[in-house]
């Protein structure tokens, strides 16, 4: 028989609970009664009583409340009965405190079971869309509080589409047999309500049509009830950016008409238009006055826009907060002349706070160690906002990192704080391929196997296969940040590769292949600001199959390279993976052979810049313009007489200045000896996963060329040999730390007559 439920009370009872002893008891067998649709497995697992433990008093107490917070159950009852020689001695109720052997019996009255929901009178909305804003499905255990809020749901989303007066009934029918339920949902969904007539009284500066444009309830539009409130922000938003800094929303009124149409009423004052007077600070002390007007972020004699006194005010706290005082009030006061608005920041500083402790949450596989010796901020320190924000950046940057968020918690004494950092961990591990298809390389793939937190300690280790029509690339890479703690990164890298390289005006004039290792050691200083990279690499290059026509200029064979070099870098990049403010520096250096043996006497000296700056954000979403500029330069020496070509510069390409090809098209036709390239981009995202970007497009700009000799540079662009060959473009990047991928089309400007004008570009490898 199906009985119609109005609603569920959740009663637990204690009262069997009569015995005179407190226990403990002997548990020898478990009995578990009325279940009909919860497993008995995830009772045992919850409760207390084990086969073979001690059960004491408190424990049944503690079973109820752990069985009632399950969710599924209504009510719960616990009940002991001795057993000797598996027989029932006693009833609960006169058990003595003894350890003697007893049976734990649970009774439990379950919540019903939903069979079925069903939706009926949906035709706007599909029942797919209103079961998943629901959040309750077929299996779960019925609540009428769970219904409700699922009905208030389903109110909620024909309200955003437009259907005021929706009315939505449920009933729910149960089978007592199996204690199952299946809930109806009757919608009436009635009519879309529309916007009749929008009246806006007080406006006088501007067309009453600019104003209407502002908000998303208009004339003939669909009425949607939670927006009104939004459009009377952007109208005063708007006002209050636009000088009017008195400006106020006075009354604000809808009626409906039929239930088919609203009219909207608003009435407003404008104020006057002010512009930015002068501005003055009291009650500052740790800074002086000239100081604090670097926060200013408008200029005197220019319209009032709120959002500028807004961000004055947050610079000046963050400016506070940087040197610990986080309790610094900032208010202002407002002093009018004419059409200028004077503002003065008054200042109450308080005390600076000191930070007491420092702790980590949210890590699950990483050690705790790995995220401390990240924080730049220090226990016992006083606070500082720049530290904090430094030390988000470098857990961020250690790859595997979805977010950090900071906790600032008070403690008894108010002059102190601690702070946690909340971090959520991303998947370290993954398996990558990909595929792409270039004019002039032709199909081109790869296959990647990483991982940037083995054991927990942030090491990286990757196995890369790159293949192509010109490529067959095989690597294994490995690499700690830190060194016994310190702040020193240690790295291996092995690697076997094969290329077809381009010579004069042929794409594949030889083969090189590459079989080598590297050994790489980073100190880095003053939170990673600065840093000392030397390597040494040692490697065999085999030369083989040259084109007939190149013999004379090829040597075919097989050297041994030993090389070492050095390299400073300054870094103030925020995020390493996808930078979105920050320069970069390096200048360095690499010597082969001499003291190193091996068979070629070189040394190659490179310079490097970068810089990146967030234009503006749109909720969040940043866009960048990044600009990066290279110069290398390679010199012989020793025994070596001239360099060979495969340790010459070909530019063209994804990796240089995309839109040319590295045949010829760029520079001397054997290689060049010096080289200079700037790229430019302009990137914005595509889509983002909590802060981190995942993909973006780009546009850019790429110019530069090669040279034989230093006296051969020429500043100016065109196709002659010497000129700088420019090229631009657009593509998407896959910015994921652990294999970031670009692929691009560029366009040449300065090819010479009969040159392929543009090309694509599969890449794997960040720019900048």
């Amino acid at each position: 028989m199906k009985l119609l439920l109005l609603s569920f009370f959740i009663l637990v009872s204690n009262n069997l609970f009569t015995a005179v002893s407190n226990g403990p008891w002997q548990v020898q067998e478990i009995e578990i009664k009325g279940l009909k649709n919860i497993k008995p497995k995830l009772i045992l697992k919850t409760v207390r009583a084990k086969k073979g433990k001690v059960y004491y008093e408190e424990d049944k107490k503690t079973d109820i409340e752990n069985l009632i917070n399950l969710g599924n159950l209504e009510r719960v009852s616990v009940e002991l009965e001795y057993i000797e020689n598996g027989e029932i001695l006693k009833k609960n109720y006169d058990i003595v405190s003894d350890t003697r052997p007893v049976k734990v019996i649970y009774t439990l009255y379950e919540k019903p079971c939903i069979e079925e929901i069903k939706i009926i009178g949906a035709k706007k909305i599909s029942r797919s869309s209103l079961k998943s804003e629901m959040e309750l499905d077929k299996g779960d255990f019925y609540d009428d509080v769970r219904i409700k809020e699922a009905i208030s749901k389903i109110e909620k989303k024909y309200r955003e589409k437009g259907y005021i007066n929706a009315d939505i009934k449920y009933e729910v029918n149960l089978d007592s047999q199996t204690n199952k339920v299946i809930v109806n949902i009757n919608i009436k969904e009635g009519e879309r309500v529309s916007v009749r007539n929008l009246w806006i009284e007080g406006i006088k500066s501007y067309k009453t049509k600019k104003i209407i444009k502002l908000m998303k309830n208009r004339p003939k539009k669909i009425f949607y009830q939670e927006d009104l409130t939004k459009d009377l922000t952007e109208i005063e938003k708007f006002y209050k950016n636009n000088g009017f800094a008195n400006f106020k929303i006075i009354d604000s009124t809808f009626s409906f008409i039929e239930q088919k149409y609203v009219d909207i009423k608003i009435s407003l004052d404008e104020g006057r238009k002010y512009i930015f007077g002068d501005t003055l600070l009291s009650g500052n002390s740790l800074y002086t006055t000239n100081e604090l007007l670097t926060s200013v972020e408008y200029q005197k004699g220019k319209i009032f826009k709120d959002e500028k006194l807004t961000d004055t005010i947050k610079n000046i706290q963050e400016k506070y907060a940087d040197k610990g005082y986080l309790k610094v009030l900032v208010s202002t006061i407002a002093a009018y002349r004419d059409n200028f608005m004077d503002i003065n920041f008054s200042i109450e500083e308080n005390y600076p706070i000191y930070v007491r402790y420092i702790d980590v949450e949210g890590n699950k596989t990483t050690k705790t160690k790995v995220f401390k010796r990240e924080i730049v901020q220090k226990e016992g320190d006083v606070f500082s906002l720049s530290k904090i924000r430094r030390s988000q950046e470098k857990i961020f940057n250690l790859g595997f990192i979805d977010n950090v968020e900071l906790m600032i918690n008070p403690t008894e004494n108010p002059d102190t704080v601690d702070l946690v950092f909340d971090v959520t961990e991303g998947k370290p591990g993954m398996l990558t391929a990909g595929a792409g298809l270039s004019s002039r390389d032709g199909f081109v793939g790869m296959l990647s196997v990483s991982h940037m937190n083995m054991f927990g300690l942030a090491q990286r280790l990757s196995l890369n296969w790159n293949f192509g029509k010109r490529v067959e690339d095989y690597s294994f890479n490995w690499t700690t940040p830190w060194i016994y703690d310190k702040p020193t990164s240690l790295g291996l890298s092995l690697f076997n590769n094969r290329r077809y390289r381009s010579y004069s005006t042929t794409y594949s004039a030889y083969t090189e292949k590459r079989t080598g290792g590297r050994i790489t050691l980073g100190p880095r200083f003053e939170d990673d600001k600065y840093a000392l990279n030397f390597s040494y690499t040692y490697e065999k290059v085999r030369i083989f199959d040259v084109n007939e026509i190149y013999k004379n200029e090829i040597a075919q064979g097989t050297s041994v390279q030993s090389s070492i070099s050095a390299e400073f870098v300054r870094d103030t990049r925020d995020y390493i993976w996808d930078p979105t403010r920050g320069t970069k520096f390096s200048l360095g250096i690499e010597l082969f052979g001499g003291p190193l043996g091996g068979n070629l006497d070189l040394y190659k000296p490179t310079l490097s810049y970068s810089y990146n700056h967030k234009l503006f954000s749109i909720d969040d979403w940043p866009f960048v313009f990044s600009i990066a500029s290279r110069f290398g330069w390679v010199k012989n020496f020793g025994s070596t007489e001239e360099v060979p070509v495969y340790e010459r510069y070909f530019l063209g390409g994804s990796e240089s200045i995309r839109g040319y090809n590295t045949n010829g098209q760029i520079g001397p036709e054997n290689g060049g000896k010096v080289y200079y390239v700037t790229n430019a981009e302009f990137k914005f995202p595509l889509a983002r996963e909590k802060k981190r970007t995942i993909v973006q497009w780009a546009f850019f700009f790429d110019i530069g060329n090669s040279w034989d000799h230093f006296d051969s540079i020429s500043f100016k662009t065109g196709s002659k040999l010497n000129q700088l060959k420019a090229g631009a473009g657009f593509g998407i990047r896959f910015t994921t730390p652990a294999f970031p991928i670009r692929l691009d089309w560029g366009y040449g400007f300065n090819h010479k007559r009969g040159e392929q004008l543009s090309d694509i570009y599969f890449t794997i490898g960040n720019l900048f």
